[in-house]
């Protein structure tokens, strides 16, 4: 048994070792040169609403804190093709005088050749009480005059639009164009950075290139399109590097060095630059003026800053910490005010092991993964607190399914002390058979001696019990049973059940004790399949001796 319990957290190891790093509850902040309002993104809601759980827009000021500024409810009437609408909304941009506010909202579609070429982005901008929708992905200008549109033909042929909001006159330009406002220009320019240099591209399609020293890995242009920043990441020989080129002339100067450089922002008057940089294993928000001087550390947050933006004037930063906190900070004292408390974000649900699921199975184990899930108070499933179960790694919340829920849909609900909460939605179903898998559809299978588990280096022998481990076996009886006609079979052949119930000493799991036939053939990796019929069985490779 010793060996088995550690089989099982040898693999649950791996689920966590092999999930990507979630995002922030909070992201894509933009606010205006003042820094006296702020916009950002997010799919969480406010507590005693019933806003969905879709990206939406919040705006912040001092006087009304977090309001709502922008939500779609209803994706639309779906087809095969995607939905109707455009209901995920991203990307808040304001210009610096706050008169300009402008997103863009996206939706799935299909590409196939069954479904037409549909756009997956619409722009949309507010400004002097009217609204413009233009097609693609939008990035304003700082000023608030000009709108960069790239729609899906556009980036597959390389071109994008530049509208003048001013007077609603649209100009194709070549280039396709997928950036942030990080690289406009008041004039409409975009920057385009490349591996060895940067191209700016004026609202005319005139292009100038400027070589750079190292590689490019992310870069931005000031607001009067004068000055290019932009970063040359980590490398085995060499440290991160923040690099300032000249359009004019051309010349580059390189600003400061660092272990990870992230994220340039750079002040309207294109004097001072602000970016991530580690500092005592956290990435903390730094400042360094245009020439190369004054680099200092604004913040020294406990869990580190994962996002922040600037204001124009360079006295108010916001970040997002790594635990989705949301802060105003005074840029000249490095003061953190605390907007919205740590908040957390539902990212992805596993039955404990690959891949990832909606389907709850009663009397099952959920894993939720996302980020800051260590602020959690309460977790409500169906309407009904649940209980949580002790993680190894402070990584994601672990609960079971109760045996007594009626199959459909539920909602998973997580709070904290944040003003937001989070949700997902997950199918409650009785039965929905899985073995537990190791990966590439290998299940956790052991001899009957539970000596090891059963692979290609150590086969099972026919005549031999081996023990399957799995999942989703549905309602037990008072010994821990499975119901009746449960079956097992290598390939076609039926083989004999010993046991199929709960698994001892293992919460959430089930196990199947079946002894191994002689085959006919001599496939050394036959499929087993368990459950009732078809559409309640799960199938995995199980290797053979010959």
């Amino acid at each position: 048994m010793a060996k088995i319990q550690t089989a099982l957290g040898l693999l649950l190891s791996y689920q966590i070792s092999c999930l990507p790093a979630a995002a922030q509850a909070f992201q894509d902040l933009s606010t205006t040169a003042d820094g006296s309002v702020l916009y950002f993104s997010s799919p969480v809601r406010q507590k005693g609403t019933d806003q969905k759980f879709y990206s939406k827009i919040f705006r912040w000021t001092a006087a009304e804190g977090v309001k709502l500024a922008a939500e779609v409810r209803d994706p639309g009437t779906p087809d095969t093709c995607g939905p109707s609408r455009f209901y995920q909304l991203n990307r808040p941009q304001v210009s610096a005088d706050g008169a300009v506010f402008g997103y863009t909202a996206s939706r799935p579609v299909e590409i196939n050749r069954y479904c037409s070429p549909a756009e997956a982005n619409q722009g949309i901008i507010g400004q002097l009480g009217r609204t413009t929708r233009l097609d693609g992905n939008v990035a304003l200008s700082p000023n608030g005059r000009y709108a960069i549109t790239t729609t899906f033909v556009g980036l597959a042929d390389d071109f994008h639009t530049v509208t003048d909001l001013s007077s609603g006159v649209s100009t194709i330009v070549a280039g396709a164009f997928n950036g942030s406002s990080r690289r406009v220009t008041n004039d409409g320019a975009i920057l385009t950075p490349k591996s060895s240099a940067v191209i700016v591209t004026d609202r005319t399609g005139q292009t100038r290139v400027l070589p750079a020293k190292r590689t490019v890995d992310d870069a931005i242009i000031d607001a009067a399109g004068a000055k290019v920043v932009y970063v040359t990441y980590l490398g085995p020989n060499s440290t991160a590097r923040l690099s300032v080129i000249s359009v004019q002339t051309g010349n580059e100067t390189e600003l400061t060095t660092g272990f990870t450089i992230l994220n340039p922002l750079i002040t309207a008057d294109a004097s001072t630059l602000f970016f991530r940089d580690v500092a005592d294993t956290r990435l903390q928000l730094f400042t360094v003026g245009i020439g190369g001087s004054n680099r200092r550390q604004i913040t020294n947050e406990r869990d580190g800053i994962a996002i922040a933006v600037v204001s124009g004037n360079g006295l108010v930063a916001f970040a997002v910490t790594s635990s989705s906190r949301l802060l105003r900070i005074d840029v000249a004292s490095g003061v953190a005010t605390e907007l919205v408390p740590a908040t957390p974000l539902i990212t992805a649900s596993y039955r404990v092991f690959r891949p990832q699921t909606t389907i709850a199975a009663v009397g099952s184990l959920i894993d939720l993964y996302g980020s800051s899930l260590a602020s959690v108070r309460q977790l409500i499933f169906c309407g009904r607190p649940a209980d949580l179960l002790p993680d190894l790694a402070q990584r994601y919340m672990r609960f079971q399914v109760p045996w007594d829920l009626p199959e459909g849909p539920c909602q998973v609900i997580v709070t904290s002390d944040s003003p937001f909460e989070h949700g997902i939605d997950l199918q409650v179903r009785q039965y929905d058979p899985r073995f537990v898998d190791y990966g590439a559809g290998v299940g956790l299978l052991y001899h009957g001696d539970f000596d090891s588990d059963i692979s290609q280096a150590n086969p099972a022998s026919a005549g031999e019990v081996i023990v399957a481990y799995m999942t989703g076996l549905g309602p037990v009886d008072n010994n821990g049973l499975v119901s009746a006609g449960f079956q097992c079979r290598f390939d076609v052949t039926p083989v004999e059940v010993l046991y199929a119930g709960l698994a001892p000493q293992f919460l959430g799991f089930y196990q199947a004790n079946i002894r191994v036939p002689v085959l006919g053939s001599v496939d050394l990796a036959p499929s087993l399949s368990c459950g009732w019929d078809v559409t309640r069985q799960a199938a995995t490779r199980v290797w053979l001796k010959n």
